[in-house]
């Protein structure tokens, strides 16, 4: 579990990172109107930006996979990254194709490929299980994550026929200009995703072999929880970024920050009582993903689920900065938020043993919340007292909605 884990991070990590690089230069070039007779240009160099990242991965893959397996004390972890070169050649036609559909608001397309994606991947768990017992491994797992990726690659492949291009379409200058507003993107994202995985690696670093495959498959569990209640925030990240370019493009700022307010709002509205049930029952959810052996991660839950409730707050944060073309700004303050979660999660799992992180997380999710506050007010004038008001207008939405369908219920039955 705790070789998977790191092995699956490790993964999570290259492709978030390359996904935010690729996708908001793409997608903020193809909505700015200066660029409108030029996105074939666009396409193009987001393809070789795209590949030639990728490349370095793969080398870095080849020199790096011992040395990290070394670090993180898990030799298993080693030919899980080297058969990972396979998922990287893949994703670079997926990630492109992906971004291709999110510039022209194709979810649907895009939901059907990861529905593919997942359900080949779950499928094939299911069967090894059950069926395969002996064949259940950690690298059966990643063929299996190889064979999923091409599946949903091809359904990409013809989703994208309107828009994919036709020829490759060099322009030495657009693809400067999408490098050096990536190059930024690439660095916040790089730090954001550590940081949000410190806890995994400062945890197998600095504990014991034991201890750390312990403790990293506790933390694993909290964060595959968290990750899920990250599902409505993420989503509307993903919405929200073209949006958010096009908006500044026709309706200016202020519109943009009522984007920002109305959404933290509504999706605290839906995430604040998931994560109090949680938290109130936290081995019936634990019991439900991972099982009774690992109770032991209640209390990290507990922690965790209730310092990660600023989670909205920092995803939008960061795709609404790259939309009013501030890349610089959010990559200087995750990059120190990263370094200040590294010093709390050393001190915490050095003064508090295995439970540090988790107590890290809630100094880091504090100073984290006073940052991107003044640098909202700053370029975007946020009004934080908006966000509860959202909030609250989004829990009476909902009781109306609900009362007009049992009023309109009644005069059927009334009519029958």
């Amino acid at each position: 579990m705790a070789v998977w884990a790191l092995y699956l991070t490790i993964l999570t990590l290259f492709e978030t990172i390359k996904q935010g690089m690729l996708r908001n230069p793409m997608i903020k070039f193809l909505g700015m109107t200066e660029y409108a007779e030029r996105r074939k240009e666009v396409q193009s160099s987001g393809l070789a930006i795209n590949a030639g990242f990728s490349l370095i991965s793969m080398v870095l893959i080849v020199c790096g996979a011992g040395w990290l397996s070394a670090f993180l004390k898990a030799p298993a972890l080693t030919p899980l990254l080297w058969w990972s070169i396979a998922m990287v050649v893949l994703l670079i036609p997926f990630n492109h194709y992906e971004v291709l559909l999110q510039a022209h608001y194709q979810f649907k397309k895009i939901f059907a490929a990861y529905v593919v994606r997942q359900g080949i991947q779950f499928a094939g768990i299911v069967v090894l299980y059950f069926a395969f017992p002996h064949y259940f491994t950690v690298l059966h797992l990643v063929w299996l994550q190889i064979i999923a990726l091409l599946a949903g690659t091809i359904i990409l492949f013809y989703a994208t026929s309107p828009y994919r291009l036709r020829g490759y379409h060099h322009n030495g200058q657009i693809m400067l200009q999408m490098f050096h507003f990536g190059k930024y993107i690439f660095g916040t994202n790089l730090f954001s995703h550590v940081a949000r995985s410190l806890d995994h690696f400062v945890t197998a670093n600095v504990l014991s072999p034991a201890a750390g495959k312990q403790y990293v498959a506790y933390y694993n569990v909290s964060a595959r929880i968290n990750n899920m209640i990250d599902v409505p925030t993420l989503a509307t990240a993903d919405v929200l970024f073209p949006k958010n370019v096009e908006t500044l493009e026709t309706e200016g700022l202020g519109k943009v920050k009522y984007y920002f307010e109305r959404m933290i709002g509504t999706i605290l509205a839906v995430v604040i009582p998931l994560s109090l049930f949680i938290c109130i029952f936290p081995k019936l959810v634990i019991f439900i993903i991972a099982g009774p052996e690992y109770y032991g991660a209640a209390l990290i839950l507990q922690i965790t689920i209730i310092a990660n409730l600023i989670r909205p707050l920092g995803y939008h944060f960061g795709s609404t900065l790259d939309a009013l073309g501030k890349p610089r700004v959010n990559f200087i303050a995750c990059a120190t938020l990263m370094v200040v979660g590294l010093g709390l999660n050393y001190a915490g799992l050095y003064y508090f043993g295995g439970m540090g992180a988790a107590y890290a997380l809630i100094a880091y999710n504090v100073i984290s919340l006073i940052t991107m506050i003044a640098i909202l007010k700053k370029y975007m004038h946020l009004e934080v007292r908006n966000i509860p008001v959202y909030m609250f207008q989004c829990y009476r939405d909902i009781h109306a909605l609900v009362m007009n369908k049992v009023v309109h219920r009644k005069k059927n039955s009334a009519a029958q």
